[in-house]
């Protein structure tokens, strides 16, 4: 804080712009005015963009035809010792021309996404989804950063048919179940193996769903369970930042002005229409093995698998909505999934390749199908995330990354003679999933430019830890 007067001050210590084949480098400091940095885990690369002023013809004289390397060094409140970013350049837009002058936008991205864009897999592919994709990463798209991974059960077997590595991890999300579920997947298939003559009220529970995503740690390959847990160890120990907390413009209690909420924007929180289409309460699978010609149905519903899985809030049991005094719309399931399973394409043995005792398994094959663990389970789970959806924008720190958590406190909205004892709302307060982050370097505000952060949340259940919500059936 001694070099900066304001918490969003910050100083360009230097932007440098290389050719892409190392010949030319030239220091463009002082023609930018607004950089900005996302991070998402939605996305599988770094993405910028950078203002330019260029009065020296830089786009032509170098010139600029996309591959350049661009690096950034900032010093902030926060990082004092300066935060660098190394990306590359991939496109020119809002290319503007007046006289001698011209503006510009460069769009930038990790160099890996470039390097995706050129390989394709052309070989059989096989192992654990989180094995699959540490190997695609190191061997393909030849990357040194660090790689993040969370183990997987079940392994996979597949042709990659010339798919890009990114296609491939995007695949793999939907279809990865974390090795935390072990212990629930086994009662479950006991469960299956009692109740296979009453194929209307089989029931299947677990949680699966992963997230692929890099942030300047590196890339990152976690399930949505282990992002909502609130036990450091079983992520890369990055402990929830803040409290950052939601401060009246009148209020001068001493607070750490770096740690307050400038603006909070609710984007999502109800949608039950939705809710039900995209079967998040209930989901009914239809599976037909086209080797065997054995037709089941089970079905996945919150009620049942809610506590299989990790919350960020504090609810007790699922907002399923009470249609009587027995039924909420969990026990009517929304959407309904026909799957044709494969157990047998890579099992060349006699006896039956499923993996389940009541198929009469005795040595399954290790590559046979699991969308029964995984189909409706990882619909569920990623829109479980849709149950809060929030836009909070802060003073800037760029130590935050895309998947990390944060504790946010919002101030009560009641009446002050109620709210004296409880200063913040106890069910929207808490903690959240940053989902996506954006870091705003902007020069031409004030004397030392302006440095905020908007950071996009995200959270399955209501309420603040240690109390008991409100929310729930």
């Amino acid at each position: 804080m001694a070099d900066f007067k304001s918490t969003t001050d910050f100083q360009i210590s230097s932007i440098s712009i290389t050719s892409a084949d190392g010949s030319k480098s030239y220091d463009i400091k002082n023609l930018v005015q607004i950089f900005t940095y996302v991070e998402s885990t939605n996305f599988a690369f770094l993405m910028a963009t950078m203002s330019v002023v260029d009065s020296g013809g830089l786009i032509n004289s170098m010139p600029i035809q996309g591959g350049e390397v661009v690096r950034i060094n900032i010093k902030t409140s926060i990082n004092p010792s300066g935060q660098e970013y190394t990306l590359r350049i991939w496109k020119i837009g809002n290319r503007y021309v007046k006289n001698q002058d011209q503006s510009y936008t460069l769009g930038l991205v990790s160099e890996e996404a470039l390097n995706n864009e050129c390989v394709r897999v052309e070989v059989p592919i096989q192992g654990k989804p989180d094995e699959i994709i540490t190997k695609l990463l190191k061997e393909y798209i030849k990357t040194n950063k660090t790689i993040n991974t969370e183990p997987c059960l079940f392994e996979a077997k597949l042709i990659a048919t010339r798919k890009r590595v990114f296609d491939i991890a995007a695949m793999l999300m939907t279809k990865a179940v974390p090795n935390s579920q072990q212990s629930i997947n086994t009662t479950t298939s006991q469960q299956k193996s009692s109740t296979a003559t009453q194929a209307q009220e089989q029931l299947v529970g677990g949680s699966a769903g992963f997230f692929f995503w890099e942030n300047k740690r590196g890339f990152n390959f976690y399930s949505v369970d282990t992002l909502c847990s609130n036990t450091a160890t079983e992520r890369y120990n990055i402990k929830p930042w803040g409290p950052y907390v939601e401060k009246l413009a009148n209020l001068d209690d001493g607070a750490d002005d770096r740690f307050t909420i400038s603006n909070i924007t609710f984007d999502s929180e109800i949608d039950l229409v939705a809710g039900l289409r995209l079967g998040r309460y209930s989901t009914k699978m239809c599976f037909f093995n086209y080797s065997t010609g054995q037709y089941d149905e089970y079905v996945y519903n919150m009620k049942t698998a809610f506590d299989d899985m990790k919350h960020l809030g504090n609810q007790e049991e699922p907002s399923t909505v009470k249609l009587s005094s027995d039924k909420t719309l969990a026990d009517y399931p929304t959407k309904i999934i026909s799957v044709l399973l494969d157990h047998e394409t890579w099992y060349n043995e006699a006896k039956p390749a499923s993996p389940y005792a009541k198929d009469g398994a005795e040595s399954p094959s290790p590559y046979s199908d699991r969308h029964l663990e995984c189909a409706a389970q990882s619909i569920a789970r990623y829109q479980t995330l849709s149950n809060q959806r929030v836009t909070v924008v802060i003073p800037g720190n760029s130590e935050i990354c895309a998947g990390d958590r944060i504790d946010i406190r919002i101030t009560n909205k009641l009446p002050s003679s109620i709210a004296k004892d409880d200063p913040y709302d106890p069910e929207y307060s808490g903690i959240y999933l940053i989902m996506e982050v954006t870091h705003s370097y902007d020069t031409l505000v004030g004397t030392n430019g302006k440095f905020m952060t908007t950071l996009r949340l995200a959270r399955d259940t209501h309420g603040i830890k240690n109390r008991v919500s409100n929310h729930g059936n």
